[in-house]
């Protein structure tokens, strides 16, 4: 039988190894740094003023996750390299990231997922500012597009309409509720505060566990949880993480009604993302208000094998009773593919415009 001196000796062995890892893994990040700082020097050298490469980083995280053989899995892995990645591309260039703020959103929950803690992160009142912010090549927004139960979000469709920026990157963000509060007990609360999606994806179980309480809906999670600081019968609907940084206690987790939750968010830009071999296509068309007109388009994708993942029609805004179509497809606008699927397009719809060309999220 193994003695309690012999096992804790196995354990500092253990340990030492890993000490020896974590040395091994600091010089490599070490060199990696500055072999991406060199990267830097060679761009501006030939003119290349765009230093975030959406397509770079994908083809990266996914040829890392087709060679992983470790216990670590697919998220593991590619939130580890999101913040090397975000860590090491700071030396090289800051950029500017917009999210719908203020802190404590779920937008910058999904501006830190795609971007990684290093990136500098600017919060903005509404998501047309976010369009409106974004004046240079090496600064992003992030904004919402479509939630899996409570649909597209209009105010990024009518935006993505009349702004003249490139889709360049899509991330599926999980959508985890909890009530967060100065108070540990649940019982005295008689306010809620959450953003009107978030009121909505916790209807079921406020009306069985909080019927009496007052619902009250505000511009986001993050002036919800500034609602909730100010008073201990007060609460807030808002992501569990914030409870640190904010000093509020976690009432409930996990409140949302439907458990596979889900929002999908655009990252958009002045740059067109190349290609990264799993890619999307967005467009924006509008067709003659004739019978048969969307038929048409849809035989397009059906002539050319071209799978057609997304419609969303939405108000014209220059033309009164007219729609437009947001459609998102597989492929790449470089794709030869793609590229006869537009020309084709173009002689069936009114109007088309391009969004921009994606790695698809992971």
């Amino acid at each position: 039988m193994v003695n309690k001196k012999t096992k804790k000796a196995n354990l500092n062995l253990i340990r030492k190894q890993i000490d020896e890892v974590d040395n091994s893994i600091l010089k490599l990040l070490s060199k990696r740094a500055n072999l991406v700082v060199e990267a830097g020097k060679s761009k501006e050298n030939i003119g290349d003023t765009s230093y975030y490469k959406p397509e770079r980083e994908a083809k990266i995280i996914n040829t890392l996750i087709s060679k992983n053989k470790s216990k670590l899995n697919q998220n593991h892995i590619k939130n580890i390299y999101r913040e090397i990645i975000s860590a090491c591309f700071s030396l090289e260039k800051k950029i500017q990231v917009f999210f719908l703020g203020p802190q404590g959103t779920y937008s910058e929950l999904a501006a830190i997922d795609h971007f990684g803690r290093s990136a500098k992160r600017v919060s903005c009142s509404d998501i047309a500012q976010i369009f409106t912010k974004i004046n240079e090549e090496n600064s992003f927004g992030i904004v919402p597009v479509e939630n899996s139960s409570e649909g597209s979000v209009n105010q990024t469709l009518d935006c993505l309409q009349s702004q003249n920026l490139f889709i360049c990157g899509e991330l599926e963000l999980s959508i985890k509720h909890a009530l967060l509060s100065k108070s540990d007990n649940l019982n005295i609360i008689s306010t809620i505060y959450g953003h009107e999606q978030a009121l909505s994806q916790c209807k079921l179980w406020l009306g069985k566990n909080l019927p009496n309480v007052r619902l009250i809906s505000v511009e986001s999670s993050g002036v919800a949880i500034e609602n909730a600081k100010k008073s201990k019968t007060v609460a807030a609907i808002a992501h569990a993480s914030n409870s640190k940084e904010f000093k509020l206690k976690i009432l409930k987790r996990n409140i949302e009604d439907q458990k596979n939750n889900t929002t999908r968010f655009f990252v958009v830009g002045k740059i067109k993302a190349k290609k990264s071999g799993k890619d999307k296509t967005s467009i924006l068309i509008s067709l003659d208000n004739k019978p048969g007109a969307l038929s048409k388009v849809l035989k397009v994708f059906e002539s050319s094998k071209i799978n057609l993942s997304h419609i969303q029609s939405r108000p014209n805004k220059s033309d009164k009773w007219q729609y437009s179509f947001f459609l998102d497809f597989e492929g790449h606008f470089e794709d030869v593919k793609v590229k006869n699927l537009m020309k084709k397009l173009s002689s069936v719809t009114q109007s088309l415009k391009f969004l921009g060309s994606y790695p698809k999220s992971f």
